[in-house]
């Protein structure tokens, strides 16, 4: 008969070895959109960018997202490298005419931010650091669009 002491033990031997145990599971898009923005927001024309590394590697991904009943735009950056792990992210928005809004701290999963953006055009960026600090992946787009 197995007791809870046992089945402990054995996945704690388990998580030793690394047997049967893979990298955390990254939430998706719609998830972490979801999570960050809240309900009845869309990924807009041209909202999806790869965070790339300087050489190359992609560690994520920044959405540019708009709720049409509320007017609002929001930007979702989510983790795929270091998913689980807390390390600085960003989330960039900025609409045009008004001030730039970001949510730059330790996360483990995403960062977000949002802001009125009804008739404006809007830039947003996303980055993600190493654990150390020492490297980073963007990406976005720094330049107006989405306009209306």
């Amino acid at each position: 008969m197995l007791t809870r002491a046992t089945v402990t033990a054995a996945a704690a031997a388990l998580l030793v070895t690394g047997a049967g145990v893979g990298a955390a599971q990254a939430h998706t898009a719609s998830e972490a959109i979801q999570a960050g923005c809240g309900s009845g927001y869309s990924v807009v024309r041209d909202g999806t960018r790869n965070l790339v590394t300087t050489r190359g590697e992609i560690w994520g991904q920044v959405y540019l997202t708009y709720n049409s009943s509320t007017g609002y735009s929001c930007v979702v950056t989510r983790k795929t490298a270091f998913h689980g792990t807390s390390t600085k992210t960003l989330a960039r928005l900025s609409v045009q005419g008004s001030t730039v809004r970001e949510d730059w701290a330790y996360y483990s999963h995403w960062a977000a931010v949002k802001s009125y953006a009804r008739g404006r055009c809007v830039a947003y960026w996303g980055d993600v650091r190493n654990p150390t600090g020492t490297d980073n992946a963007g990406g976005g787009r720094w330049t107006w669009g989405n306009c209306g």
